[in-house]
């Protein structure tokens, strides 16, 4: 029963502040304890539909900011006029392209809330989230700055420990942690990494 609750709470208070999904409050808990977002950044955000990381990022940027958003989904557009809006396979993502259209030198901080669709079959699942992993680091190498900072979704599984080890190797602090709005019932948690190397 709690887990209703739960979910219900989130939700109906996404609505009621304007917010299009409720993992508006995973990225404003996250940067409450760790501050990775600044005044000014430019930030990238990984895996956007439906907006609602966009929404925050937008707000926490600035108007001296500027969030990219890409997602293989449609996004329907945001009235702030920080956000631009991409329609990609995060796969396809090239970062020195984005660089030259945008007149950009590197992102000041990446976030990805991004899932692929589960089916219940450990083995698949376990290698479309690796793949997803990889595709997102390839991204976060070349295109966020030195003492930058990064985001990302993932799931407890075999390949945890692994991930954690790779984003130690490339950030100065990575820590594991779990929103107090994630549902309960989800095996989702973030990397939340602190100071690219």
């Amino acid at each position: 029963m709690s887990r209703f609750i739960v979910k219900d709470r989130f939700f109906n208070k996404a609505k009621q502040d304007g917010y299009r999904a409720r993992s508006a409050y995973k990225i404003l808990d996250i940067q409450k304890k760790f501050r990775l977002i600044r005044a000014g950044d430019c930030v990238l955000d990984l895996g956007s539909a439906p907006g609602s990381f966009l929404q925050v990022i937008s707000k926490l940027v600035g108007d001296c900011g500027s969030v990219i958003g890409v997602d293989i989904l449609p996004v329907v557009a945001l009235p702030a006029k920080n956000i631009t809006l991409l329609k990609i396979d995060i796969r396809d993502v090239n970062v020195e392209v984005l660089f030259r259209e945008y007149s950009l030198d590197r992102f000041d901080a990446v976030t990805c809330d991004i899932a692929p669709n589960l089916s219940g079959i450990k083995e698949v699942d376990d290698k479309n989230v690796n793949e997803l992993f990889e595709a997102v680091l390839n991204v976060v190498r070349v295109g966020l700055k030195t003492g930058g900072n990064f985001l990302i979704k993932s799931f407890f599984s075999d390949s945890l420990k692994l991930s954690h080890n790779t984003l130690k190797e490339l950030f100065r602090k990575v820590s594991i942690f779990k929103p107090a709005s994630s549902r309960s019932v989800s095996s989702e948690i973030f990397f939340v990494c602190i100071g690219k190397k």
